[in-house]
């Protein structure tokens, strides 16, 4: 009985193990924010003061919670670091060049991680809510943490509600007002969905690609830990079969032992008795 209580629990924890794998893939985000942001310094220090560095961002205001700018600003981040990393790539000879470059794919890893956590089916865009900046190096890796920031927040307490968002829109001359704002409606988008036009198609087919590998291996992931978890149930009950017919068989043989021992005894004795009669 003991053993066939530790087989069963062996069984338990195997199929927790086989579906491990499908947990994982439901909850890939873990912490995409590694050590690596304290070489922004290094790299500030590396690059000439008066660099400029193109990015589009959203300006913060009481009115736009925090995990929908958050949502807005994380692709135009990852945009100009792309930029920027390609801009290297151009300038070989560049003083610094190698371990510039290094610093800038690490924080480009650390973005698309981010990016990766911020996942959605919808896609829309808010050209209007953006602005054109160029900012030298101090200023723009201000937005880097200020995003880092957003998103720490965000991973403690992940939104829920939709995102009312200002939506400008022109009226009548005859108008005394010049412009209206009206409230529109935005559920939770993937940060990938924001990156506006102006990134161009390849950007969009770049972003789409990303999101159908990552269905992708999510599916896969799922369809493998589901088979392993059949096979594993059905490897348990044959082997659990097996034990079962073998401790019946060990039954049977231990009870025709003892009839046989018992028929033994039982000739003994009537042997002993005729014995004893003829004498």
């Amino acid at each position: 009985m003991k053993k066939t209580q530790t087989w069963i629990i062996t069984c338990f924890y195997l199929q927790l193990l086989l579906l491990y794998p499908l947990i994982k893939a439901q909850s890939p985000c873990g912490n995409p924010v590694t050590d690596d942001v304290n070489e922004i310094a290094v790299l500030v220090g590396n690059l000439p003061d008066d660099y400029m560095i193109a990015l589009r961002y959203v300006q913060k205001t009481d009115t736009l919670p925090y995990h929908c700018w958050l949502h807005l600003m994380v692709p135009e981040l990852l945009n100009s670091l792309h930029n920027l990393l390609n801009k290297f790539k151009e300038f070989p000879d560049m003083s610094n060049v190698l371990s510039n470059y290094s610093i800038i794919n690490k924080l480009r890893r650390i973005i698309t991680d981010v990016m990766e956590c911020l996942s959605s089916k919808n896609y829309s865009q808010h050209d209007h809510l953006y602005e054109e900046g160029k900012f030298v190096p101090e200023e723009f890796f201000k937005h880097f943490y200020s995003t880092i920031k957003a998103y720490k927040i965000f991973s403690k307490r992940p939104e829920q509600s939709d995102c009312i968002l200002p939506s400008t829109t022109e009226v009548s001359p005859n108008d005394s007002s010049i412009s209206v704002t009206e409230p529109f409606l935005l559920h939770p988008v993937a940060a990938s969905s924001l990156r506006n036009d102006s990134s161009g198609n390849n950007s969009n087919k770049a972003e789409l690609d990303f999101l159908s590998k990552s269905s992708n291996q999510v599916l896969s992931i799922a369809l493998s830990s589901l088979l392993a978890f059949v096979f594993g149930f059905v490897l348990g009950a044959i082997c659990w079969k097996k034990r079962i017919c073998r401790h019946i068989l060990q039954i049977h043989q231990t009870t025709q032992s003892n009839i046989n021992q018992d028929d033994n005894e039982i000739s003994m004795l009537q042997h002993k008795d005729k014995s004893l009669l003829q004498v």
